[in-house]
């Protein structure tokens, strides 16, 4: 049984990767510093976990939960930030995250939380408050994953690498954002998706 831990802190995954073997020893714990990395690693693993920071150099959380639905990995995401305010929450809830706690929380916080996703359920209990916040849009989840990404700077090449798409299909999206959002340029575009709450503010 495996458990996937995305962030990149060494000091706070090796923190987390004690208490969870602590508590967990049939469990092994995979720490990746970079969410690339950990997403070539699901193409031959199947976690039962995944913990996910969401401010990472690479690309952030966000960009990594968008990415993770477009490939249709069906493995529960413990968000787990010390930028967790209340919006965060919420998007991270409508990319896909099954729970979230933050890094002030304490081991048995943490442990709760685990054990409350690997027995698939959600966490926390007042989950559903934050739930009935999600946005919804009129953008596909395909084009808000591109639009996540391009949020982390990539050029639409890397977009198309990272989504297994064609650069093409990657232009016709962002060009069907520009005219649903009706803007004309990649600022305008982000812009105006943090002003309706599309993308986060990290």
């Amino acid at each position: 049984m495996l458990i996937y831990l995305i962030d990149d802190h060494q000091m706070f995954t090796d923190a987390m990767q004690m208490v969870i073997k602590d508590a967990l020893p049939d469990y092994q714990v995979l720490a990746f510093t970079s969410p690339l990395n950990a997403l070539e690693g699901l193409t031959q693993d199947q976690p039962s976990l995944i913990i996910l920071d969401l401010e990472m150099a690479e690309f952030n959380g966000f960009s990594f939960l968008q990415i993770l639905s477009q490939h249709s990995y069906q493995v529960p995401v413990l968000v787990c930030s010390g930028n967790l305010n209340e919006s965060n929450k919420v998007l991270a809830l409508q990319y896909g995250a099954k729970g979230f706690l933050t890094k002030s929380n304490g081991s048995e916080e943490v442990l709760t939380a685990i054990a409350s996703l690997l027995s698939g359920k959600t966490y926390p209990e007042n989950i559903e408050h934050y739930i009935k916040k999600i946005n919804t849009t009129t953008l596909s989840n395909r084009q808000c994953a591109i639009l996540s990404l391009m949020q982390s700077g990539m050029p639409n090449a890397k977009i198309a690498e990272t989504l297994f798409l064609s650069t093409n299909t990657v232009k016709t999206h962002i060009r069907l954002m520009y005219n649903t959002l009706d803007v004309n340029s990649r600022i305008e575009c982000l812009n105006k998706a943090k002003e309706l709450g599309l993308i986060n503010n990290l």
